[in-house]
């Protein structure tokens, strides 16, 4: 894209490889290749049979097609924790193979540095583990799609002691936000081979801001970071909407109060709060949300988008689904934007 301050778009598509979503476990961090995800979503009422293998939680129905969701934390390790509302399933596909992997939040999407890969430790017991990654201090378990496939595929009937019925929330009202999420699924029957065929083409970070919904295209995004994690520098005259600098691994971006800079109204940073790091060659840039939310593919609902008028020329357009409203920024008209350049030398 070629506009006046050289802002760069990482190439995605020649990419895909090197980027991967960050999930915790057990409060330890584990990765899978972005290009095995087709979308995270919220946690859905699950269908639990007595007589599943190892590792099952049970089966949903995703969007026509029934898969099995996956319980990582016994083939870890792990005691496994009470299911909440909150949690997402990883729909993750592998050579014919669809199947979802329930976490209780996925936290980052970073590009993986190929020279900093670590070696697996000789006493890890786990087959699913490919190997081990530093990622500014934390360790990160990149996990092998193919060998849990493998693993969740076998006829092991093996006891674990796991009731996965009491691990979900009892109460009405969980149950019935539960029961919602698997209508809204029946809605959605014979869309799976749709999304499959541009399943890492059409994905998008969904991000709130005052409970309002907005979208990312994947391809504009270099990572996550917490907010609490990092030290803003104040800098003199410049627009409210311009929250500082940070440091990052020696480089230094600009803070943009998204919140602000789109509707005038100041963001209050809160614990959750986050930042979504957007890298170019010679344009650094960091936005403020109030919470990354999930990766969602937005192409099959591209029929009932409807374009916004010109009273936000930052909104390219905006679509309403499950009874929400989503906003899909338009990244060119923001970046481009001569607002947001700040010349911090």
């Amino acid at each position: 894209m070629n506009n006046n301050y050289s802002y760069s778009l990482i190439n995605y598509s020649d990419n895909i490889s090197d980027y991967y979503v960050v999930f915790k476990l057990n409060t330890k961090n584990y990765a899978v290749n972005i290009k095995n995800v087709i979308e995270i979503i919220n946690l859905p009422d699950i269908e639990i049979s007595a007589k599943l293998p190892t590792c099952i939680i049970g089966t949903f129905n995703y969007k026509g097609m029934i898969i099995k969701a996956i319980d990582l934390c016994p083939l870890l390790g792990f005691y496994t924790e009470n299911f909440s509302i909150n949690d997402k399933l990883i729909i993750v596909y592998w050579e014919g193979s669809c199947f979802a992997i329930h976490t209780k939040d996925v936290t980052n999407i970073f590009q993986l540095n190929k020279s900093d890969i670590q070696p697996i430790p000789i006493n890890n017991n786990t087959s699913i583990v490919k190997f081990m990654y530093t990622f500014e201090s934390n360790i990160i378990n990149i996990l092998d799609i193919k060998s849990i496939d493998a693993e969740t595929s076998k006829n092991n009937f093996s006891d674990t002691g796991i009731n996965y019925s009491d691990l979900f929330s009892k109460d009405d009202k969980s149950q019935q936000i539960l029961k919602l999420r698997n209508d809204l699924n029946l809605n959605c029957q014979n869309t799976f081979s749709h999304a499959l065929d541009t399943h890492f083409e059409n994905l998008y970070i969904v991000f709130s801001i005052d409970n309002n919904n907005y979208c990312i295209d994947l391809k504009y995004v270099k990572e996550f970071i917490s907010i609490k994690r990092l030290n803003i520098t104040k800098l003199p005259y410049c627009e409210d909407y311009v929250k500082g600098i940070i440091n990052i691994k020696g480089d230094f971006l600009v803070v943009l109060d998204l919140k602000n800079f789109l509707n005038s109204d100041t963001t209050n940073i809160k614990e959750g709060s986050k930042l979504i790091i957007i890298e170019g060659q010679n344009f650094n840039i960091a936005f403020l949300v109030d919470e990354i939310k999930y990766i969602k593919n937005i192409k099959e609902v591209k029929p009932s988008i409807l374009i916004t008028e010109d009273n936000n020329k930052y909104i390219y357009s905006e679509f309403l689904e499950n009874n929400e409203i989503f906003n899909i920024l338009n990244m060119e008209k923001i970046l481009n934007d001569e607002k947001i350049y700040v010349n911090i030398e």
